[in-house]
């Protein structure tokens, strides 16, 4: 497409309310301009694209299916823009942003306690966090520190092998009493499982480790998210073989107990992981200090080569 045609975000705008509202008479409401103005940016927009984003009918609008589809970019490229134009706006305020990117329960279960009072100390530096749903490599991520499970020796990065992961298997209190006084290991095979589709097999590592075979294999509860196993099974749907790191609350206020004495280890560990290229920068060199002084360990610790 030559740049001549390429939309504005005014455009961009015009046709996301649009579609918002499936109505240019609303939009143009809601953007203070006139009907008339919203329909003929949305009308440039399809030609430029050559497509048709609308379904016109009588007294109606409705996305097409290439309307729907431009829809979800468009969505994406101006919350980008608005997000990066806030940051922008406290350049001036903050000398630093520090960019993270961890996924949303380590974030919540964790992170976000490892760093309490950070912003407090540094009053110059500001946190932004990206939270990643899908298992990643931290080079490909454009951020200044990542914190990720895996196995660490990730090309071009520098890692810190924070904790090792303890999977655990979990459920509401009632799931136990209902197996009270049978063997062990029968709560895994009288009750629904529930795993991570981040982290699938899990449950066969386990059975595996403590010699057990489910009998005709078995069909679990899947689950996107960590945060959704875990509401899962505080609701009495199962058992949930999670990261323990990620329920220590749950356990401490008795809303989760420990399925079994069984836990699996040695699947993997947490790191904090950045460019070795950027390991002496500012930025990098105060949060690595930070973290390792919270799990308590010597700040000037660096992983060997």
């Amino acid at each position: 497409m030559s740049r001549l045609y390429l939309p504005t975000t005014h455009t961009m705008r015009c046709f996301q309310v649009s579609a918002k509202h499936l109505s240019f008479t609303l939009a143009a409401a809601e953007l203070n301009l006139t009907q008339s103005a919203i329909s003929k940016q949305v009308a440039l927009l399809e030609s430029s694209l050559q497509v048709q984003l609308f379904v016109r009918n009588r007294q109606k609008l409705e996305l097409s299916p290439a309307g729907s589809t431009y829809l979800a970019h468009v969505n994406t490229i101006l919350h980008k823009i608005e997000e990066t134009s806030k940051e922008m706006l406290s350049y001036g305020t903050f000398e630093d942003v520090i960019r993270i990117a961890s996924h949303p329960s380590l974030c919540s279960a964790w992170l976000v306690k490892a760093l309490k009072g950070f912003t407090a100390h540094y009053g110059d530096v500001q946190l932004s966090f990206y939270e990643q749903m899908m298992p990643y490599d931290p080079v490909e991520v454009d951020v200044d520190v990542a914190f990720v499970y895996g196995y660490g020796g990730w090309h071009g990065m520098e890692s810190i092998e924070l904790f090792d992961e303890e999977m655990i298997p979990v459920c509401n209190p009632e799931v136990l009493e209902r197996n009270k006084g049978k063997p062990e290991i029968d709560i895994y095979f009288n009750t629904r499982l529930i795993e991570c589709r981040s982290r699938l097999n899990t449950w066969d590592q386990f059975f595996e480790r403590f010699n057990q075979i489910y009998p005709d294999g078995y069909r679990s509860l899947l689950f996107e998210r960590w945060s959704s196993c875990i509401s899962a099974a505080k609701t009495g749907c199962g058992l949930a073989l999670v990261p323990k790191i990620l329920v220590e609350a749950d356990l401490k206020h008795g809303c989760l107990v420990p399925a079994s004495s069984h836990r699996l280890t040695g699947v993997g560990s947490y790191y904090m992981a950045y460019l070795k290229s950027h390991s002496a920068e500012p930025k990098v060199k105060i949060i690595r200090e930070w973290i390792l002084n919270y799990l308590g360990k010597d700040p000037k610790y660096l992983p060997e080569e």
